[in-house]
């Protein structure tokens, strides 16, 4: 590993990391990810990374809440639930999204505005979500994941 010359930027941006750190997960898996790893993709020393992340709990984290962007309900949970099955697509180790409160606000809103218990709507929505994460890890086919949905909310 070269060490950083004077002058130059002995660590990567936080955007930059997270890019490596998705590129590496897709080609090796997310159990694959490493701090060590990454920083060698980066050319730069591993504890440069703990400038940005605590540690690796923290650099998933952030890979999660980086899918989870631009994952909106607008009140139709067919949309919703196909923009979170791509959001895991997206994430490496994508398991965290379910954590996401931006994703689950936006399906306890769709839900408890369609007349379910907010007890209810959060057991519904986190079946939805494990569904839609299986679909992604599975490579479902839009159509079998669409007709999925259908029957999920007994509509079909």
């Amino acid at each position: 590993m070269r060490r950083a010359v004077r002058g130059e930027r002995a660590d990567a941006p936080r955007d930059r990391i997270l890019d490596v750190a998705v590129a590496l997960a897709r080609e090796n898996g997310p159990d694959s990810l490493s701090m060590r790893r990454i920083a060698q993709e980066l050319d730069v020393w591993p504890m440069s990374l703990y400038r940005h992340f605590r540690d690796k709990d923290e650099l998933l984290d952030a890979l999660a809440e980086r899918a989870a962007e631009g994952v909106e309900g607008d009140g139709d949970l067919r949309t919703l639930l196909a923009r979170v099955r791509a959001a895991f697509e997206r994430a490496p180790g994508g398991a965290r999204l379910h954590r996401e409160p931006a994703l689950r606000d936006a399906g306890m809103a769709a839900l408890t505005s369609a007349g379910l218990k907010r007890a209810d709507a959060r057991r519904t929505w986190d079946a939805l979500v494990a569904y839609a994460a299986g679909a992604a890890a599975t490579g479902l086919s839009d159509a079998t994941f669409a007709e999925g949905v259908e029957r999920l909310l007994g509509r079909s």
